[in-house]
């Protein structure tokens, strides 16, 4: 029987609402040569996986990472294309009607994200997601990123729930969908709603 619903955050509960992603931005404006997808683990270990308070510091940090010369003015340029990106979070309009159905269902419901604990502080003022989350696990709190079977096994961890009683719901099939069902927890690979309400169905959560 399944108990616990595990959501990804962005392109499946959350977007930016941006002509261009920040990753996209931040390689461009800086010239870089890095392959995108190389950056973004880059930017994920550098700013994503540790309890940071100081957001400078941890641009700094990314700036090395990536190369670049450590100048005041490469810091603060990545940090506020992030920052503006950040700012222009949203959630889908069926996030929190579906995630209230859940709810009402009798299911709890888990949040799993590769974030750094200041998009989380965005994310909090902006939206009222959180409210409807039951356990919430981000990056930054666990020092690890997806894929890595950790954060999936501290989520279970810290729920208590055995895999096979959990769904993972996600954009992403080599970081929320593999991983999981590497531990024996269901997944679904997260297109749009509509297929997520049928593949739903497959388990017998009927949503409206």
């Amino acid at each position: 029987m399944i108990k616990l619903i595990i959501f990804d955050l962005r392109k499946t509960l959350a977007y930016r609402d941006v002509e261009k992603s920040s990753t996209t931005q931040m390689l461009e404006q800086t010239g870089s040569s890095l392959p995108k997808k190389d950056f973004v683990k880059i930017f994920e270990n550098s700013v994503q996986t540790k309890k940071r308070t100081n957001k400078y510091e941890a641009y700094e940090n990314l700036c090395k990472n990536m190369g670049l010369p450590m100048t005041k003015d490469n810091v603060n340029l990545l940090m506020n294309i992030r920052d503006y990106a950040e700012s222009q979070s949203k959630l889908y309009l069926y996030t929190i009607p579906m995630l209230k159905q859940l709810r009402k269902l009798g299911y709890k419901i888990g949040l799993l994200s590769n974030s750094s604990i200041f998009a989380v502080e965005v994310l909090k003022r902006k939206t009222n997601l959180l409210d409807y989350i039951d356990y919430p696990l981000f990056s930054f709190e666990v020092g690890t990123i997806k894929p890595d079977l950790a954060f999936f096994e501290k989520m279970l961890e810290i729920t208590g729930y055995k895999p096979e009683e959990v769904i993972m719901v996600g954009d992403k099939l080599h970081d929320d969908v593999l991983p999981p069902r590497e531990l024996g927890m269901n997944a679904i690979l997260f297109e749009n709603y509509e297929q997520l309400k049928s593949d739903f169905a497959s388990f017998g959560i009927v949503l409206a």
